[in-house]
């Protein structure tokens, strides 16, 4: 079996291991395991109507000259219905000075063309040459001329309504005609003052009258100081909807003096309707409601809730059917926001930077049978990088020296071992002030062996290549006064321990004392480090 390929097959597997595990606890991770909610108890509140009436009128489109010019021609009368795209009138721009220019030069070349065919001694080329130029010049005029006729088209179908007669002169921008759209209706009602701040745009009203089955659905498309325009689209109801009929549009269908009101930031909505979370069992519980109209924040319910209710009325971004709770006051709520603003708990450093210290062992018996200290305390720099969800790269650099002497000439021999690994590790929870963490990844070993003296043995140099699997944990540092002088800006130090196992083999091409060809650096390391974070 192939070592190394079967050392990076297995890192890719624990690889996307910890990155599917890292993208469900993220999700958990946003959110406690009790949510911190305020709670009121559901009461019936006296829930007033309003309404407005007012007259239809179809919507109105202007039609306006795009340039000045003469109104020539008007394909339509008064009154009549067209169909969108349709010509409407036809514009002869006014002359340009481009025009008038042209015009002159066509004249030109013909009185040219005119004195050459007058000579005595005719020059046949001469005429033809002077022909050619006379119908350029006619050519370009005429073609400028026919950009200056203008059509213009019905944006929609319609009633016409005209302003202008054929022959009248037209600025640019000026109205020509107006059309009526039967299929928008606009009913424009007036306002008084005691109607201020119950309308906004795109408010929805239920209108009626009498004659017409059922209600018609509206929307409030201005609102101005003294009038308000609501908006039917009368395709839906088959332009059954006319001009001058009075509607009127309620948002309320009575008034309620004994209704469920509840604030309407309380409810939800999913693919199944509209619904609010109650306590129950101090758990939070779904409960799907049908509600009748909204008004100033407030919202009236009218199946689903009864009085006395315990209805939840915040921290709707963590809570699910059957969630815990823990229930605050308004007062416990901004206090804890306070503090979380003041010192955020949430972490938004990236980068990790660490000094470690610990026991480092190589595997190999014949190194460990030569040389005195087959394991040492070595120091070592690390450094990790925050990528997605709770992964980190990280990288950790070390030296490894030992010495020992030949046993016959005693030539001093100096051994050098530089591990450097790079990997992800995996955060899966923070719990107090203890952080674990696993991890796997490469290690990029390079070794070299020096004989000083005189001696027929050589020197000795290589690189080898594995991987490690880890696992240890952060401690954060307690809430003492300098952790909330780092809070501020961001900044945390860190202890950590550690345990981790090397795996990395080389084959030579000599053969080792002990018979194999195997050089075996892997080995076991454990210690701690002092990490900052920001």
């Amino acid at each position: 079996m192939n070592f190394k390929k079967t050392g990076m097959f297995l890192l890719a597997v624990l690889a996307m291991a910890v990155l599917s595990m890292a993208a469900t606890e993220n999700i958990k991770a946003k959110c406690p395991n009790k949510v911190a909610v305020v709670v009121e108890t559901v009461k019936a509140a006296v829930f007033l109507e309003y309404q407005f009436s007012g007259q239809g009128q179809a919507e109105i489109v202007a039609v306006k000259s795009p340039v000045s010019g003469l109104l020539s021609e008007i394909k339509v009368s008064e009154g009549s219905l067209v169909d969108a795209g349709q010509d409407l009138v036809v514009l002869k721009a006014g002359m340009s000075e481009e025009i008038k220019k042209l015009a002159a030069e066509t004249v030109k070349m013909k009185k040219i063309l005119t004195a050459r065919q007058n000579r005595k001694m005719k020059n046949e080329k001469a005429i033809q040459a002077a022909a050619k130029n006379y119908q350029k010049a006619l050519d370009l005029l005429n073609e400028k001329k026919a950009l200056t006729i203008q059509i213009i088209k019905a944006p929609l179908a319609g009633i016409v309504h005209l302003i202008m007669a054929v022959g009248s002169e037209t600025a640019a921008n000026a109205l020509l005609l107006e059309i009526s759209n039967p299929r928008q209706m606009l009913f424009k009602i007036s306002l008084t003052t005691s109607d201020k701040g119950l309308l906004a745009v795109g408010d929805k009203f239920a209108g009626t009258t009498d004659g017409f089955n059922g209600a018609v659905a509206a929307d409030v498309i201005a609102v101005s100081k003294g009038q308000a325009t609501f908006r039917v689209d009368n395709d839906k109801y088959k332009n059954q909807v006319k001009e001058g009929v009075t509607f009127t549009f309620k948002k309320l269908q009575a008034q309620h003096a004994e209704a469920i009101v509840i604030p309407t930031s309380a409810v939800q909505h999913d693919s199944l309707g509209d619904f609010v979370y109650v306590v129950e069992k101090k758990k939070a519980k779904k409960l799907y409601v049908t509600l009748e109209a909204s008004k100033a924040g407030k919202t009236m319910v009218l199946k689903g809730l009864t009085v006395d209710t315990p209805l939840i009325i915040s921290g709707f971004e963590c809570l699910a059917n059957g969630k815990k709770i823990r229930i605050v006051n308004q007062e416990e709520l901004a206090k804890t926001a306070a503090k979380a603003k003041k010192f955020p708990q949430t972490d938004i450093s990236r980068f990790r930077v660490g000094l470690i210290f610990g026991r480092f062992t190589v595997n190999d018996q014949n190194l460990r049978g030569f040389y005195p200290h087959w394991f040492q305390n070595i120091p070592g720099i690390e450094l990790s990088v925050h990528t997605l969800y709770n992964v980190d790269v990280w990288a950790s650099y070390k030296i490894y020296t030992d010495e020992q002497k030949t046993t016959y000439y005693e030539n001093p021999v100096k051994f050098k071992l530089v591990p450097l690994s790079v990997g992800l590790r995996y955060r899966p929870l923070k719990w107090r002030f203890i952080e674990p963490f696993v991890g796997a990844g490469l290690n990029f070993y390079s070794y070299s062996e020096t004989i000083s003296g005189e001696t027929a043995l050589e020197n000795t140099k290589g690189k080898a290549t594995g991987f490690h699997l880890q696992g240890g944990s952060y401690f954060h540092a307690p809430s003492t006064f300098l952790r909330k002088i780092l809070l501020k800006h961001n900044i945390f130090l860190l202890g950590e321990i550690f345990l981790k196992y090397n795996i990395v083999k080389k084959t030579l091409v000599d053969v080792l004392p002990d018979g194999t060809d195997k050089l075996d650096l892997g080995g076991f390391e454990m210690g701690v480090g002092l990490v900052v974070k920001f």
